[in-house]
């Protein structure tokens, strides 16, 4: 069984975005005559210097990378160039990520040109996830006389801002007689629940004139929804209304979960008829609010849901909080209540059989911690530890040495060839892009062989997602490699921290991508925050003006990374858990999440941090660390070590204290 969480990697495959730079004056030296020649030729392109260009482009006819000087040189001239220069690229370039790209362009240009008919003859369902070219072939359709009807209101229906591209098929149906108030109303509601202020303000006025008062009721409830909600009658009741009544009771629950579930209980759910589904809706919402925050009454409100209301996540936070609560029986009762599948995953077995022990069933107990020590992982650690058991790394190459050969015959396969070609230039994107056409259609067994590919190339990112594809997760040289442990040693015994911890947290916020910036705008590997980078270094005695370049650069990226952990370690008295929790959601989210009273057992603690990316961020950062301890040779420091007990702020507050008046007696 692999480490935590195996959809992590893909999560953060998809929580990553690419970006390139300029390819660095130092490093283009080590290029050789045709990689340089193709990027003089591309610089010359974009400069407009057409001759230079013509003479380097000449030479490159049989350059790899040749398409994506005539790609650039289409796109460059794209408002000139004639449809069928454009379809004999697509035509000649079908393997390439190129044709695609240049596709999505072209049709682009003919919406702007409004030739709807050539339009829809070259569309592609394949970009039904591209709202605005989905909403543009729509409204071809609609130029061509066709039904599609069913397809414009299942757009319609959402509570988010659409493309401006969507507005010709939207006035379709307002034209029409299937834009009824019911269905604008239902899109009202869609966007009132997301809060989209905007949206809610522009349906209104699709509305009949009589119900437009609506909007200004639903303003009233977003603003103050405990008012709001205690001046409603009885004798006022109407679909419209339970509807805004749903979305205020939500609304308050966010200020005060017991007053909110108070009021619903006793006052609005007997005046209205709200259907069962609303009332589940309400229920479930409220009851989750409440686990998440740790509030007493979760437990009971969970616990007393109706069938009907629950799913996923609230079956979950069932036994999260019966976990939370040290309720033993009632943990294994709701373990019990859930799916088959969900029962079998790991994580479940674990709490299974610390309820079995804390209601002195051992041997039951025993027989499932001897199967989960078996694995690598966050909860074989855990019950390995449990029974006083070394750890299994169970570690097994991805290929083997029969299987060099075809390796090198992927190597030489033009996707392959371009991807590396564009990783010697530096063009991190396009090398992504071919990457993942290039595997696409394979099977687990082929992107296995790609995965060590890609890891000869020092392509560590790559390597790991496409291992993680192939569902192989053995090969811990290839998914934990060890880089830079000049820089980590000398960083981590600079600020008195855990070397393994550091690697444990890159392998997490980055899987060795250097160059990376999240949608939130972290950058590096270690990714950090600009601010938060500027700020750590001002703490260091350097310079608050970096540039986002500065900050990825890794010795950089690594100093201010680990110094930043020491920061978190800090505020919560050398506690690694808090610490690396906090290094995900910020301090002040983890002071909240904090026990108000007593302690708590750091592994109950960790299963009910209330964000699902930090709860499995924090997991896989415990257990990442402790391969990066077997990766280094060293003393594996196990998790219980790792995890010491959760105390209250009021005690971690004293503790750091006592701490810093010793410090200063030294």
């Amino acid at each position: 069984m692999p480490v935590p969480n195996r959809i992590l990697t893909a999560l953060l495959f998809l929580n990553l975005i690419w970006f390139s730079n300029a390819l660095p004056a130092a490093e283009k030296s080590s290029l050789n005559s045709q990689q340089r020649n193709f990027l003089a030729a591309h610089d010359a392109l974009r400069a407009g210097k057409t001759s230079e260009y013509r003479r380097l482009k000449k030479s490159l006819k049989n350059y790899n990378l040749y398409p994506y000087l005539e790609y650039t040189e289409l796109k460059r001239n794209l408002d000139s160039a004639r449809d069928h220069e454009l379809q004999r690229f697509i035509e000649k370039y079908p393997d390439t990520p190129l044709a695609n790209r240049l596709h999505k362009r072209w049709l682009k240009k003919l919406a702007k040109q409004q030739r709807w008919k050539k339009f829809y003859t070259e569309y592609s369902d394949n970009y039904s996830s591209n709202k605005e070219l989905h909403c543009q072939y729509l409204n071809a359709a609609l130029k061509q006389r066709k039904d599609v009807l069913p397809e414009v209101k299942k757009i319609w229906l959402t509570g988010k801002t659409l493309p401006q591209a969507c507005s010709p098929v939207f006035k379709y149906l307002y034209d029409s007689h299937h834009m009824t108030p019911d269905v604008v109303w239902e899109r009202f509601v869609l966007a009132a629940n997301k809060r989209n202020k905007k949206l809610v303000k522009f349906l209104a006025k699709k509305l009949p004139a009589n119900e437009r008062k609506w909007h200004d009721f639903w303003l009233k409830m977003d603003k103050q929804p405990l008012t709001t909600l205690t001046r409603v009658s009885a004798q006022q009741d109407s679909t419209k209304l339970r509807d805004i009544l749903v979305y205020g009771i939500k609304r308050y629950a966010r200020e005060d979960t017991a007053a909110a579930w108070m009021l619903w209980k006793s006052r609005i759910q007997p005046d209205f008829k709200f259907s069962d589904t609303q009332i589940n809706e309400v229920e479930r919402s409220i009851a989750l609010r409440a686990a998440w925050r740790h509030e007493p009454e979760a437990h009971t409100w969970l616990a007393t849901l109706n069938e009907a209301a629950l799913d996923d996540e609230a079956r979950q936070w069932r036994v999260r909080s019966a976990i939370r609560a040290q309720d033993w029986p009632g943990v294994l009762q709701q373990i019990a209540g859930l799916t088959a599948d969900e029962r079998d995953d790991e994580q479940w077995q674990y709490w299974k059989a610390r309820a079995y022990q804390q209601t002195g069933r051992n041997v039951s107990a025993k027989l499932i911690l001897e199967k989960l020590a078996k694995e690598r992982s966050y909860y074989g650690f855990l019950a390995a530890d449990k029974l006083g058991l070394a750890y299994k790394f169970n570690h097994k190459s991805v290929t083997s040495a029969e299987e060099q050969p075809l390796i090198e015959a992927l190597a030489e396969k033009p996707g392959f060839k371009r991807a590396h070609e564009l990783l010697k230039i530096d063009w991190e994107t396009d090398a992504r892009r071919e990457w993942n056409l290039a595997t696409k259609s394979m099977d687990k067994d082929e992107k296995r062989i790609a995965a060590k590919l890609a890891d000869n190339w020092g392509w560590h990112f790559t390597a790991i997602v496409t291992v993680a594809q192939a569902r192989h997760f053995d090969d811990l040289e290839l998914r934990f490699p060890i880089m830079y442990q000049d820089v980590v040693k000398r960083e981590a015994r600079r600020n008195q921290i855990q070397p393994s911890w550091v690697y444990g947290v890159i392998r997490r916020e980055s899987a060795w991508r250097e160059k990376v910036r999240s949608p939130a705008g972290a950058l590096g590997l270690m990714q950090l925050m600009p601010a938060t980078a500027k700020n750590v270094s001002r703490k260091l005695g350097k310079s608050r003006r970096l540039s986002r370049n500065q900050i990825m650069e890794v010795p950089r990226n690594i100093s201010l990374g680990t110094a930043y952990l020491r920061q978190v370690m800090d505020k919560y008295d050398n506690h690694e858990i808090l610490a690396t929790a906090s290094y995900n959601a910020g301090p002040h989210r983890v002071r909240r999440w904090l026990p108000e009273t007593g302690t708590l057992p750091a592994d109950i603690w960790a299963d009910t941090i209330p964000f699902d990316e930090t709860r499995n961020y924090v997991k896989a950062v415990m257990a990442y660390s402790v391969i990066a301890d077997w990766k280094l040779g060293g003393n594996i420091r196990n998790l219980s070590t790792r995890m010491p007990t959760v105390l209250t702020l009021e005690q971690i507050n004293k503790a750091t204290n006592s701490n810093k008046v010793a410090l200063k007696k030294r």
